[in-house]
């Protein structure tokens, strides 16, 4: 089922493992309540293998979703809202129904959650979401190749309409602009605690993964690893946000320390199936 899946498809599974979790991963400290009129709500997922602890109701408006990694494998948070009247289990039985390449039905649509962190790791997301029915999915697999979520790792989210006024978006100090295929980054990003706002102006939905590419490694090494899976991964996972639609705005929390990065999205386009990366949506950056 060709639901928008990053390359956390086989390759992110295994980036975890041989990237180790010694260094700090990304900063998901909450934003302040002085850089905001208001705090937005945190509510806090657990992911395990392979299961999801996290509240199954929350208020609609300004929130922040904290993803902690609490099992052995990498795992993210791919948020799917569903049109009106339909369920999990309707999503359920679609993805086992759909051959591999199948794009996703017309009542799905991808929201914006914490990418990959490394186990033990944490990475945030704040944005407005509107109530409706939503389900928590995680499309990484395991060594077995089998998605976590054919493993169950999914989890239903109602999100009702709030009673009082919402929260203030948080204040970011970067933006960060995505389009077919590229991203607009300004001003660059430099080492220590920064709030990303991420938009996406393109025709269809992009991720934003982020790694830290090992010593002498470039960005494209680990686009060319991903599709060979041949010897030691030339980066680890960083975090950053899944899958959202055209006209969406995030704010992500990060905290680098100096060291060369890369940027990209592993999503398979809505064209011709080929992964964006294909298309050139991949970006080094160095942090100083």
């Amino acid at each position: 089922m060709r639901l928008r899946f990053s390359f956390a498809a086989a390759a992110v599974g295994v980036l975890a493992a041989c990237g180790g979790t010694s260094e700090k991963p990304a900063d998901t400290t909450a934003v302040t309540a002085a850089s905001v009129a208001a705090t937005p709500a945190v509510y806090t997922i657990v992911a395990k293998d392979f299961s999801y602890e996290a509240p199954d109701t929350i208020t609609a408006g300004m929130v922040t979703l904290r993803l902690v990694n609490q099992g052995t494998e990498l795992h993210h948070v791919q948020i799917l809202k569903l049109d009106d009247g339909k369920t999990v289990a309707d999503l359920e039985a679609g993805m086992k129904q759909m051959k591999p390449d199948s794009p996703p039905p017309p009542w799905v649509h991808e929201v914006a959650g914490p990418n990959s962190p490394v186990p033990g790791g944490e990475q945030s997301v704040t944005q407005d979401l509107a109530p409706g029915n939503y389900v928590l999915v995680c499309f990484i697999p395991s060594a077995d190749k089998v998605p976590h979520a054919m493993k169950g790792m999914m989890k239903a989210l109602t999100i009702v309409p709030a009673t009082s006024a919402t929260a203030a978006p948080p204040t970011a100090d970067i933006a960060v602009k995505m389009t077919d295929y590229a991203w607009t980054v300004t001003p660059e990003i430099t080492a220590g605690a920064h709030v990303l706002k991420i938009e996406n102006e393109a025709a269809q939905a992009h991720e934003l993964f982020i790694a830290q590419l090992a010593p002498g490694k470039t960005v494209a090494d680990l686009a060319t690893w991903v599709g060979e899976m041949k010897g030691p991964p030339p980066a680890k996972p960083i975090g950053g946000i899944s899958g959202m639609m055209k006209g969406a705005t995030v704010y992500v929390p990060v905290n680098l320390e100096p060291g060369e990065y890369g940027m990209y999205c592993f999503l398979p386009d809505a064209k011709n199936g080929k992964l964006h990366v294909e298309h050139g949506m991949m970006r080094q950056f160095t942090v100083k």
